[in-house]
């Protein structure tokens, strides 16, 4: 399209509402369906999940679901790839179509340094959880508390597990952060941002939650 005060050409992306000015590079997720009925992280499959969102400050829930889909990218150790949400209701609570940030595979997160297989404890990788971003289109309001989720990025950490070949997801913790400049001296002539992660809730994945066990063995 052009636009009409400079002249520019611009595209519009009429599926997500999204304008931008770069040409847009084709997504890895286009013209994606559900070929298989193989559990896995690649666009063929699609994940229904479901946010149970409740800050600590309030005592009712506020429920969203989504259809989301995983594309991994060869070459990374551990493996990480992209997000793509693909509907969600209520309609307009989630950024849809491609995040913008990655998922990874993840053994601790808290210490992402060290590998158990790589030490030779297990034959190959367990990565028990699965790490990735989802954006709040809005905020989430909890209008009896007067608290409110903001918009923005949501942080989620999964239980992942492999069973004969196919992938299991199961629940896991959702944050988002609140950042905070602090001074980095006692006399205040410098600071530094810190994220404060804030838990808001839980995340179910609906297809494969049940049949799943915590053990790693």
């Amino acid at each position: 399209m052009t636009d009409a005060k400079s002249g520019k050409p611009y595209y519009y992306n009429a599926a997500t509402g999204v304008t931008q000015w770069q040409v847009p590079v084709k997504s890895r997720f286009a013209g994606a369906a559900d070929v298989s009925s193989e559990r896995s992280l690649t666009p063929e499959c699609t994940w229904k999940v479901k946010l149970d969102l409740k800050l600590p400050a309030s005592a009712s829930t506020i429920t969203l679901t989504a259809n989301i889909r995983f594309a991994e990218e060869s070459g990374f150790e551990p493996p990480q790839g992209f997000t793509s949400i693909e509907s969600c209701l209520p309609e307009g609570a989630l950024t849809l179509g491609e995040q913008s940030t990655r998922w990874t595979l993840s053994e601790d997160p808290e210490d992402r340094k060290d590998s158990l297989w790589i030490w030779g404890l297990f034959s190959e990788p367990l990565y028990p959880f699965i790490i990735f971003e989802m954006d709040l289109e809005a905020p989430v309001e909890f209008p009896e508390e007067g608290v409110s989720i903001p918009k923005g990025t949501l942080y989620f950490q999964v239980d992942h597990r492999r069973k004969d070949g196919q992938v299991q997801l199961g629940e896991g913790a959702v944050s988002y952060k609140v950042t905070e400049k602090l001074a980095a001296d006692l006399v205040g002539l410098s600071e530094f941002a810190y994220d404060e992660a804030i838990p808001c809730g839980k995340i179910r994945f609906l297809d494969t939650a049940d049949g799943m066990s915590k053990g790693l063995l």
